[in-house]
């Protein structure tokens, strides 16, 4: 799609353009697109200005960005806090707008994310770790933590396990 080898961008409507060009694509953050720009040659002037410009009409917003990378996670049924903390990170959006995202995911809706997944994961644990319930138990603690759920998510997850028979709690 994108040649990256493409002519260097040395002028202001150069920039304007490859920077309005990727944005109707789909959303970047501020540092994204800077580096998107940086990486076709832009003086690093040139680039603030147009990023200056961009934000002014109201084409480059990273809490626009931040909340459109949220939506998406929650349309990911099977992911935690901590996945969407990476998700966010990785395209660089502000620290601040992390916390202000992170803030409106509850403990309950984490947990129910994570019980909701154990659920799709219990019978397959229990058939394949039927002889040492205890080592299904810790694949499934495992699944739900490479998925980003937090510990307090997972404890609960874990009672599933419990109520369908798998083991004695371990805590």
């Amino acid at each position: 799609m994108w040649n990256k080898s493409g002519k260097a961008l040395g002028t202001y409507a150069e920039a304007y353009n490859f920077a309005l060009d990727k944005l109707s694509l789909r959303d970047f953050t501020r540092f994204e697109l800077r580096d998107k720009l940086l990486e076709r040659e832009c003086p690093e002037d040139l680039a603030d200005q147009v990023l200056a410009k961009l934000t002014e009409r109201h084409f480059l917003d990273d809490a626009r960005c931040a909340a459109r990378i949220t939506a998406a996670w929650r349309g990911k049924r099977f992911y935690g806090r901590q996945y969407l903390r990476l998700m966010l990170s990785k395209k660089q959006v502000p620290q601040e707008l992390i916390q202000e995202e992170l803030a409106q995911v509850t403990e309950e809706e984490e947990t129910e994310r994570a019980c909701d997944w154990a659920r799709t994961q219990l019978g397959k644990f229990q058939r394949k770790y039927k002889a040492d319930p205890r080592k299904g138990k810790a694949a499934l603690s495992r699944g739900l933590a490479s998925r980003g759920f937090g510990f307090g998510a997972i404890a609960s997850a874990l009672q599933l396990w419990q109520e369908a028979g798998g083991e004695e709690d371990l805590f």
